[in-house]
This record gives structure tokens, sequence and C-alpha cells, in this order.
């Protein structure tokens, strides 16, 4: 069988932890990293209690997704010599149980033409999960979340990262499904990740052109100017 970490850049997300451990935990047969940007309301205190290695780093701040996603490669490879992938799940992302089963199946048959795994992820508007922001299955949007830890794949760019250097990509509407629920967050976060995303937006000088502005980037990055990190 093949092993998988489970990794996660985290700020401030004591509210999400208690059910997202719960779902990774039935997952993550190496083990859990996260890189935390120095929350300040028990995130750190409540994964340590639950396992995880914590590392305190606000590197998305600082350099963008793409670094981000290259430094949790290396903390679980240098923590987890031994395991094969490494999974990336947000705080506000959940696999259902009734995919563990397919996720299991994929990690440890996989052939190894493929360097990434690829997964649908269904932007939901409710708990519910009975209002989706667009039909997953007409148009997917697909999240490159899985990677063998023994490729020399990089992640690029500080916003809507990409990856290079790898083989080929998984991608199947039957692969397990990423639910998302960062439509339920409330206006203070969803403004400070929006703030983030403008400056990495402006700092993202080789590939900042190459890719549209949010609809509501202008915005965002108005409230930067104006209130900062």
């Amino acid at each position: 069988m093949k092993s998988v970490v489970i990794t996660s850049n985290m700020l401030n997300e004591i509210d999400q932890l208690p059910g997202w451990f719960d779902f990774v935990e039935r997952i993550a047969d190496a083990g859990i990293v996260i890189v935390d940007g120095g929350s300040t309301d028990g995130t750190i205190e409540y994964a340590e209690k639950r396992g995880a290695i914590v590392i305190i780093d606000n590197i998305i701040q600082r350099e963008g997704y793409g670094p981000a996603r290259n430094h949790l490669r290396a903390v679980a490879k240098s923590n987890f010599p031994d395991a094969h992938w490494a999974a990336y799940f947000d705080a506000d992302e959940r696999i259902l149980e009734k995919d563990f089963h397919r996720f299991r199946f994929i990690k440890d048959y996989l052939t190894e033409a493929y360097d990434v795994v690829a997964f649908p992820r269904i932007d939901w508007k409710d708990y519910t999960m009975i209002i989706a922001a667009k039909d997953w299955k007409v148009n997917p949007d697909w999240q490159a979340r899985m990677t063998r830890l023994g490729s020399g794949l990089q992640y690029v760019r500080k916003l809507h990262e990409q990856l290079v250097g790898h083989r080929k990509i998984y991608t199947s509407l039957e692969a397990p499904k990423i639910n998302h629920f960062h439509r339920l967050a409330g206006q203070e976060k969803r403004d400070f990740i929006g703030k983030v995303c403008a400056k990495l937006h402006r700092e993202d000088s080789q590939f900042g052109e190459t890719y549209p502005k949010h609809h509501k980037e202008e915005h965002y990055a108005q409230l930067l100017d104006k209130e900062g990190l």
C-alpha cells in the first residue's frame, strides 16, 4: 500500500478543525502536516493535540500559493520519508466517507505514469450540500491536490498555482469530490482572503497578466490599500 501525508496551510481555523480532523484522520495513513500563518484562535494548539506536525510560517502572504504548496511537499518528505503521496486540503474542504474507498484505491493502485491526481471540487452554498455554485459534472473545478513525493514536480505562480515538471495528471469524474464551503465563511475572513489574493496578483509580475482578475479584485485591492493585511 502507498501511504499519504495530508497537508494544509491554515490561519485561524479553529471552528473548522474538529470536522476537518475527523475527515483527514481517516485517510492520512502516513501523517498530517499543517503550516500555520500565525493563528491566534487556538488553531495551533488544537492541531498539535490531534497529532499534527505544525510549523509556524506565513508563507502564503509572503511568497504565495505555489511556493506554499512546494513547502508543504518538502515538509512532508522531510518528516515522512517513507510516504508515497502528499495531498492538500484546506480547512473548509471535505471528502465524504462514501468516497474514502475510492481515494484509497487511487493512491494504492494508480499507475506510475501519473504524478498528480486532480479531484473535482464542488463549491457549495449551503452545509446541507443541496445548492452548488455550478454544475460540477458539466464544468468540474479540477484541483490538482495529490502528488507523488518522489516526483520532481514543482508548483509555480503566487496566485492560481500551476504545476510543472510532472508526468500525467489523473482526472476522472468518478474520483472523490472535494466539497468546498468557502462561500459560507464570515465576511471578515472572505475579505482577508480577497486582500491576500489581490496582493499576490500584484506581486506575481512574471505571471500576473496571464490570468484574469477576479471580478471583485479591484474592490479587494482598494480594501488592501486602505486597511492592509
